[in-house]
């Protein structure tokens, strides 16, 4: 490390980054250090806030965190292999879903539209003579 003192700029910077983008991992929602607002976050931030003054950078000090729990501990996981799921796949769900609901609904407007409505059939005499004893029957 070097001698010479850390800009505080960086300082704050890297512990911004850092708090950022890391996660707290007391089993309160998930939120990042710097949003959550438990003792434990605190206890994090504080942590943070040496390692930005010791001069570590903040990718430094995340890439630490992520070397310590796995990419877990980010408030988002990189774009990068199966990652890209996370980021892609409710994009690609709603693309699908647009999709099959236009096709279905394009499919059921050709269909209705196809078949010509049929009219009712007039009753036939040996219908009237049936219906008239039911009737006679129900009085």
């Amino acid at each position: 490390m070097s001698a010479e003192p850390v800009p505080t700029s960086a300082v704050s910077q890297a512990y911004e980054q850092a708090v950022t983008t890391i996660l707290c991992d007391c089993g309160c929602p998930p939120q990042s250090v710097k949003a959550c607002a438990c003792g434990h976050a605190g206890e994090m931030r504080t942590a943070l806030a040496a390692e930005a003054r010791s001069g570590k950078s903040g990718d430094a000090i995340v890439a630490g965190y992520v070397a310590r729990y796995g990419e877990k501990i980010l408030v988002s996981p990189p774009a990068k292999g199966f990652n890209l799921v996370a980021w892609t796949g409710p994009a690609v769900g709603i693309l699908g879903a647009t999709i099959v609901i236009a096709a279905m609904i394009r499919r059921w407007r050709r269909v209705s539209s196809a078949v010509p409505p049929v009219p009712p059939e007039a009753p036939d005499e040996a219908d009237l003579v049936r219906l008239r004893r039911q009737v006679e029957d129900l009085r």
